[in-house]
């Protein structure tokens, strides 16, 4: 199965189920209390699905609203359909739909698209890209770089983190941070949860644009070199 069509198919849906978000929607509560879904995660998830299992019918889908209990399977796809929902409830532009797609057991093309910004990054076994122009990560001094962190209980890692690098940030969204890292507005980026909607669109992404990636339980991050990946790694103990 060619790579480069799944790739094409991953930008028109993602592009194309964009359409369906607008200034009007729902909030909810869901899960504990500091976690928020829309009616647009919903209804955008909903649309991949269509579009995937009648494309690809034989895949499965673990998606985060109606398979998160799904697994990883030899064969599937992996939607998060609005990630970054409470920057996207409010009215922060840092927010995206992401999917990738996996075959025999290994990503082969994944895609992050950022509305409000008009950024598409994409990658396949070619490389990464930004609306189309191939990109790459950005290597600086250990002192001078730029990391992002999300997940749960960050406090102390950013303690630790505070004599290797320059600053941090916490953009609220997972694939914010994987994107500007492959494109080398951030030197590293780490994840400290395991949800694959979350991560896994990224660190392909990242790594198709030259990073560093480290897919562990607890840890999914991708930094400029295994120096810097390294030191996040080290800290994140």
């Amino acid at each position: 199965m060619d790579s480069k069509q799944i790739l094409k198919f991953l930008i028109e849906i993602t592009k194309e189920s964009s359409n369906l978000v607008t200034d009007k929607f729902e909030v909810k509560q869901k899960g504990d209390a500091y976690d928020l879904v829309t009616n647009l995660d919903v209804e955008v998830e909903e649309f991949l699905i269509k579009k995937i299992n009648k494309k690809y019918p034989d895949f499965s889908i673990v998606s985060e609203e109606k398979n998160f209990n799904n697994r990883i399977s030899e064969n599937c796809f992996v939607i998060d359909p609005i990630d970054g929902t409470i920057n996207f409830a409010n009215n922060l532009p840092l927010w995206g739909i992401q999917v990738a797609c996996i075959i025999n057991s290994e990503v082969v093309a994944a895609v992050i698209y950022l509305p409000k910004m008009n950024e598409l990054y994409s990658a396949d076994k070619r490389g990464a890209f930004l609306n189309s122009t191939k990109i790459a990560t950005n290597v600086v001094p250990i002192k001078n770089t730029l990391y992002a962190i999300d997940g749960t209980n960050n406090l102390p890692i950013m303690k630790k983190m505070r004599p290797f690098s320059s600053g941090r940030r916490n953009l609220g969204a997972v694939c914010v941070s994987m994107a500007f890292v492959s494109c080398g507005r951030l030197h590293g980026a780490l994840f400290r949860s395991d949800k694959p909607w979350d991560y896994l669109p990224g660190l392909f992404i990242t790594k198709m644009a030259g990073a560093t990636i480290c897919d562990e339980p607890g840890f999914h991050g991708a930094a400029m070199n295994k120096e810097f990946l390294d030191i996040l790694k080290e800290a994140n103990k």
